[in-house]
């Protein structure tokens, strides 16, 4: 029987964590309604779905170890951030139910992280593995550089949003206080994920076996369990607000006609 790792340690953390986000964000898209929601909700679910399958991977390789199982771990760790940066444009669709901000927009930069993440996905089967030493390749950077832009942009958006909206409602109010409070620990996890695909310094690799766990971590895992938390916590307390206003399928299909009351 294999040796309990430290690693292996985050992953059953994760394990225990992410259902229950995954729980909370099926709650919220029933609440923001099934058809509709699944542009808005169902990244939190994927986020979830990634981690939980990469923690169950993780620990198949105590006893189980292989290459295909490797690939499972390596493909988790290093496609998460996508879902979990497009959960914010998403909380950013719930909110905008007047559509301050052009659906076009909104969809083009959904587009843009979904191109990353299959950029992620073709990345991660080129770079080589020296040894242990995870080396990623320029589509893997390509894809980084991508996700650096996707949360750059989408707080340009709810800054945007946010000047050119008068009243918000009560569930608007929470929603926006999740982009925030959620924002620096995203920033300290794109960070984390910047060095390690931009540099050298193998303690920030995610997938090296040279890589720090404990700066994998704090870093890494427990900056998406927090911001997950709140963003699920918040989001939950804004679709049961009385003011809740459930979009439908035009308002995030076409420009709108005529304001929502």
């Amino acid at each position: 029987m294999g040796t309990i790792t430290y690693r292996d340690g985050i992953a059953i953390l994760q394990l225990v964590v992410f259902p229950f986000i995954f729980g909370a964000a099926i709650f919220i898209w029933s609440r923001a309604g099934l058809r509709v929601g699944s542009k808005i909700w169902r990244y939190p679910v994927t986020l979830s779905l990634i981690r939980i399958a990469g923690s169950i991977a993780s620990l198949l390789s105590i006893n189980h170890n292989s290459k295909d199982v490797e690939i499972a771990i390596a493909v988790c760790e290093l496609i998460g951030l996508a879902p979990l940066l497009l959960t914010y444009v998403g909380v950013l669709r719930q909110i905008d139910v007047n559509q301050v901000v052009p659906v076009k927009w909104i969809n083009i930069v959904s587009i843009v992280g979904i191109i990353g993440l299959i950029i992620g996905i073709a990345g991660v089967s080129t770079a080589s593995d020296d040894g242990g030493s995870y080396q990623p390749s320029n589509t893997v950077k390509a894809s980084m550089a991508i996700f650096i832009a996707l949360f750059v942009v989408y707080h340009l958006l709810a800054a945007f949003m946010y000047l050119q909206m008068g009243h918000l409602k009560a569930f608007q109010k929470k929603l926006f206080l999740a982009i925030i409070l959620s924002t620096p620990f995203i920033l300290v996890r794109v960070v984390y994920a910047a060095i390690g695909d931009f540099t050298t310094i193998e303690r920030f690799s995610i997938i090296s076996t040279n890589g720090s766990p404990t700066i994998y971590l704090v870093m890494d895992v427990l900056e998406e369990i927090v911001a997950m938390a709140i963003t699920m916590f918040l989001g939950m307390s804004a679709v049961l607000e009385p003011d809740f206003v459930r979009l439908t399928p035009a308002q995030l299909d076409s420009e709108p006609k005529t304001e929502v009351a």
